[in-house]
This record gives C-alpha cells, structure tokens and sequence, in this order.
C-alpha cells in the first residue's frame, strides 16, 4: 500500500480565511495528512484539525514582498514555499488547493497545468535537489534576474544592476516566480519526467473557472479517477463570485458541504 505524504505545508498572509480557503485547508485534513499551517498573525476560520506555525521561524516577516502590479502576496508565497522544501517539512500546497485523494509520498511533487508548463502550487523538491538549490536563489536577492526572461529582458536587468539602479523582484510579471520558473529549473535539471499529468491537480484551466459555479455540474464532474487535487485559481475566481451565491448542486458548492463551511464564504 503506498504511504501518504505526512505534512502538508501552506502559508497564510492576512487577518482572516474565507470559507473556501478553510474548506481547502479542512479536504486535506480529512484526506489524512498533518496540516500545517504557516502564518505571522494567526488568522480567524482556522479549521479544526489545522496547525498553526509560526512563518518567521523561516523568514521574517521584514521579507515579505507583494507584487506591484496587484498588491497580491502571492509573489512571497513563491518565496515562502521554498524555504518549507529546504527545512524538509514536507509537500507545499497552496491555500486554494482542494484535495479529493491523499497525496502519496513521492521525492518530487509537482504537476503540468498545460501541456508545456508546471504548477508550484503542489510543490516537493528533494532537499540539496539541484532544482531546489537554483529555486532558492530566488529568496536571497530581492533584485534576482530570472535566467528564462528574454535575453534582451535580461541585458536591460543587467545593466540597471550594473549602474547601481537593479529592478526589485515586485515589478515581475505574475507567474514568473512561480509557473514559468519552476518550469524553467525543472527543465534544466532534467527532472520533468516527474510531473503529473494535468488531471492529477490541475483538471480545470483557469480560463475555466466558472465551471466551479455551474449548478448543472457536480464535483465528480470536473475531475478524473486520477484526479488527487483541483486548484481553485482563487485570483480569478474572487471576480466571478462577486455579487453571486454558490449554487449548492455546483461543484464548489459541494466542496464547502463536505467540509462543514458555509455557502455564503468568498475566496
């Protein structure tokens, strides 16, 4: 019988889960893994069977970045969740994953999201891994140039280092810390062999989201049997909730019933 992963790791920043963070937290609660919860200031809604870990035990909270563009701290997360694989606790998930199945216990987790690109929203990388090791360069220099930007991309970050005026990691891109990175390392250590195939976490595009909402489907309807996890892509789906109730036939809707939360929470 394959074991499970024992630990679950996720970072929260901010004073408060929504109901459908909770619930994503509670599924993995009742799939059978030890969560692990990792935050600055304790938030409300924990759901029980949750830990609470202090982050600044990793980093301090002074290295908290957010992104530029959305003030999202979603680009710190990138950062948060690599120190969690260097400390060797276990799997990183993101707070909008919602799991169906126990992750079994692998070396490396991680999954594609299209047919070229990995997610890190499910992430283990073996401790001393040479992608790990590259990875973790993106936490010790708050004016990191990505080796997979352009190469005129990259000669314009270069020379503003060079005379002293270096672009702060906030002006990148969504996704480039994060997707387009792990992909990019993955890649050069010769380790995509080991990502999952899309259904295993990624069954739904985030060009799909409404799919979550739709009262016609069920949650057995958007997965496959080989289907672990489904990301939520809460970013993008915050805007499709805004002023509309989760119908409780809809996937979404059954996600939050498994997991004793109300229809009424918000990403």
């Amino acid at each position: 019988m394959t074991s499970i992963e024992p630990v679950v790791n996720c970072l929260w920043i901010g004073s408060s889960l929504g109901n459908v963070h909770a619930a994503c937290l509670r599924s993995f609660v009742l799939a059978g893994h030890r969560v692990l919860l990792h935050c600055y200031d304790v938030p409300g809604n924990v759901p029980p069977g949750v830990e609470t870990v202090d982050a600044s035990r990793l980093m301090p909270r002074e290295r908290i970045v957010y992104y530029r563009s959305n003030g999202s701290p979603s680009l710190f997360a990138n950062l948060y969740r690599l120190k969690i694989l260097e400390a060797g606790m276990g799997v990183y998930v993101d707070c909008d994953m919602f799991c169906l199945r126990p992750i079994p216990k692998q070396d490396y987790i991680f999954g594609y999201q299209t047919n070229s690109e990995i997610n890190n929203a499910v992430l283990k990388l073996p401790v001393g891994s040479r992608t790990l090791l590259e990875a973790l360069k993106m936490t010790e220099d708050p004016y990191y140039i990505a080796p997979w930007l352009s190469r005129e991309k990259r000669l314009w970050y270069r020379s503003r280092k060079a005379i002293g005026l270096p672009i702060h990691i906030s002006h990148y891109d969504w996704g480039q810390l994060g997707p387009k990175a792990i992909t990019h390392l993955a890649k050069a250590a010769g380790v995509m062999h080991h990502a999952a195939p899309i259904d295993v976490f990624y069954p739904v595009l985030h060009t799909q989201v409404t799919m979550f909402l739709d009262p016609g489907l069920s949650l057995a309807d958007i997965g496959t049997p080989r289907t672990l996890c489904i990301h939520l892509f809460d970013q993008i789906l915050k805007k499709w909730m805004k002023g509309r109730l989760i119908p409780a036939s809809s996937p979404l809707g059954q996600m939050l019933d498994r997991c004793g939360l109300s229809l009424e929470g918000s990403p």
